[in-house]
């Protein structure tokens, strides 16, 4: 329900709090995506509180939610909400990858090209990366 609230210009506010509520019951319920979609009200959804909301993404990204992992690589990296620790972001980013996630498959591959986050230079696997991405974009 939160991510086609994402891509609106405007949201009603109405839609926002029905998927809140659903983001809230089911995250109650153990769902570790849920919880994910309820840090994105505190990361202006609906507020701006990245200290309510880092938690729920950390938790969410041990549990498994690639897109979770994915955003605490980033920040971890570039972002100004996390402390900059890039073999963090690397293993993170590795984690979303083995799940798939077409931006951290990407990432990877920029960094093995470019010898980034600590890892050589590596046109092979570059490439490598760059394929799987590309299957996840098609």
């Amino acid at each position: 329900m939160v991510r086609p609230l994402l891509l609106q210009k405007v949201s009603g506010e109405s839609q926002l709090a029905e998927a809140r509520e659903v983001c809230e019951v089911e995250a109650a319920l153990g769902d570790a995506d849920a919880e994910y979609q309820l840090a994105l009200f505190a990361l202006g959804l609906a507020e701006w509180a990245p200290a309510a909301a880092i938690p729920r993404i950390e938790s969410a990204a041990v549990k498994g939610v690639p897109e979770a992992q994915y955003w605490l690589a980033w920040q971890l990296e570039a972002g100004p909400l996390l402390p900059n620790d890039g073999v963090l972001a690397k293993q993170w980013y590795q984690r979303a990858a083995d799940a798939e996630h077409r931006l951290a498959l990407q990432r990877l591959a920029d960094a093995h090209a470019n010898g980034e986050l600590g890892l050589r230079k590596d046109a092979g696997l570059a490439a490598l990366y760059r394929a799987r991405a590309e299957r996840c974009a098609n």
